[in-house]
């Protein structure tokens, strides 16, 4: 994931933009060895496809009501995600779970700070997704 500073609306998306290419990416590679949660790992990779797909969409359709104004009081470093492909099953759902919650907390935190209608549900739809997402890997 590329390190951006988030204090614009453009930041904002093209983080969300990169943290679900690297969920997507974790739950490709550790699919195979999540045991029991090896489907759930499968869906979860499509599903983040579309996800970044999704905010894609979002971004390029709000260029326009893209306001100026600076955001502030979010620190990449509480948001960033780094995962290698997990050794065996167990550390693959620890992994899992430690990168949901920063998923979720990212977009419920990025949520507060939009001002534009379309992102802000989108995101408040992910950060929920990823709620549930925990329930099922815990």
């Amino acid at each position: 994931m590329s390190t951006v500073s988030l204090n614009t609306f453009s930041a904002i998306m093209t983080f969300a933009i990169d943290l679900e290419d690297a969920l997507g990416r974790f739950y490709a590679s550790a699919a195979p060895l999540a045991g029991a949660h090896a489907e759930h790992f499968q869906t979860y990779a499509a599903k983040s496809i579309k996800r970044k797909q999704r905010l894609t969409a979002i971004r390029q359709d709000n260029v326009t009501e893209m306001v100026l104004e600076p955001i502030s009081g979010l620190d990449v470093d509480n948001y960033k995600i780094t995962a290698s492909t997990p050794a065996d099953a167990a550390e693959a759902l620890s992994t899992a779970r430690t990168l949901e919650q920063r998923a979720s907390r990212f977009y419920t935190d990025a949520e507060a700070k939009l001002n534009v209608t379309e992102p802000r549900r989108a995101f408040q739809k992910m950060a929920q997704e990823n709620e549930d997402r925990l329930a099922v890997l815990s």
